[in-house]
């Protein structure tokens, strides 16, 4: 059997998660794993971590890898996945700015095809898995409404980018159900001066992030016990004679790098296959995101 190689770039939360659930599938499927993972790359540094070899530059790795897990936040991936793709190096990505994402994957869709590489754009539960499920309710009920209400739990999107303002400290961003299915509220806790108080609160309600949903705004002298690294999602779709109703809970992070995790077999099939380019989810056979040689295989182990 081929494996798959991967590594990530950016070991932050999501880089972590997807170090672990690789560790889960090799304790579970040992050597049948179609994975392996080759590297990580970190910026400055070098050495190893649970003996995986980790570099600041992709091309230091002994082993060249298929598909590199871009686990960096919105801000800054798409730089990251600009750079491998131009190495001929096809890429997953959590990028979780929907209104930017097609935009985004046009943009990168010439890079990937004229490298001729795969690059899957937005994995992770919401967008990502959500995203899949919204596309399946618009066959189920095509004239319903469907209606996504995030919370409670932290968003890790919301919560990097109050930390990259200047000034803040520390700080986390929690989601909460809003009065109406479909929307959300924020309250965002903050550590900083409080000289700086004012304007942190002015400059967070009016961040792109932030501006569309009633947002408040604490400051705080420790986020400890206001943080979590859980999330839920609540998704509903009512329509003609159908009613679709979806919760989704767990661990934010690990449901963002089982996705990537699961993606990468989908990006090395594409490419196999010669279908380079740049992709949301929704545009790819679910079953190639499933572990298994053939699609007898596949398909029998989703018990079809």
């Amino acid at each position: 059997m081929q494996k798959i190689k991967i590594a990530i770039s950016s070991f932050g939360n999501i880089g972590q998660a997807i170090l672990q659930t690789h560790l889960d599938h090799v304790a579970k499927f040992g050597s049948k794993n179609d994975i392996s993972l080759v590297g990580i790359i970190r910026r400055n540094v070098t050495g190893k971590s649970n003996g995986v070899p980790v570099v600041s530059d992709v091309r230091a790795l002994k082993v060249k890898p298929d598909v590199i897990l871009c686990a960096g936040p919105s801000g800054c991936v798409k730089e990251d996945v600009k750079k491998f793709l131009s190495l001929g190096i096809s890429t997953v990505d959590c990028f979780d700015s929907h209104p930017k994402i097609v935009k985004y994957r046009e943009d990168l869709g010439k890079l990937a095809v004229k490298n001729h590489a795969v690059s899957i754009l937005a994995t992770g539960w919401d967008p990502g898995f959500d995203s899949i499920q919204r596309a399946l309710f618009m066959q189920l009920s095509p004239l319903g409404e469907t209606l996504t209400t995030f919370g409670p739990g932290r968003s890790m999107g919301h919560t990097t980018e109050v930390k990259a303002i200047e000034g803040v400290k520390d700080a986390v961003s929690l989601t909460l159900p809003g009065s109406k299915p479909g929307t959300q509220r924020r309250e965002v806790y903050v550590v900083a001066d409080k000289s700086q108080h004012q304007r942190l609160e002015k400059e967070i309600k009016n961040h792109p992030y932030f501006v569309k949903d009633l947002t408040v705004v604490k400051f705080v002298s420790s986020i400890a016990k206001h943080d979590t690294n859980k999330h839920k999602g609540h998704l509903i779709n009512s329509g003609k004679d159908v009613k679709v109703d979806i919760t989704l809970s767990g661990v934010n992070p690990v449901m963002t790098a089982n996705v990537m995790y699961a993606a990468a077999r989908a990006v090395f099939r594409a490419r196999a296959e010669k279908r380079f380019g740049c992709f949301t989810v929704v545009e790819l056979a679910p079953l190639d995101f499933i572990q298994g040689a053939t699609v007898k295989e596949r398909l029998q182990r989703i018990k079809y």
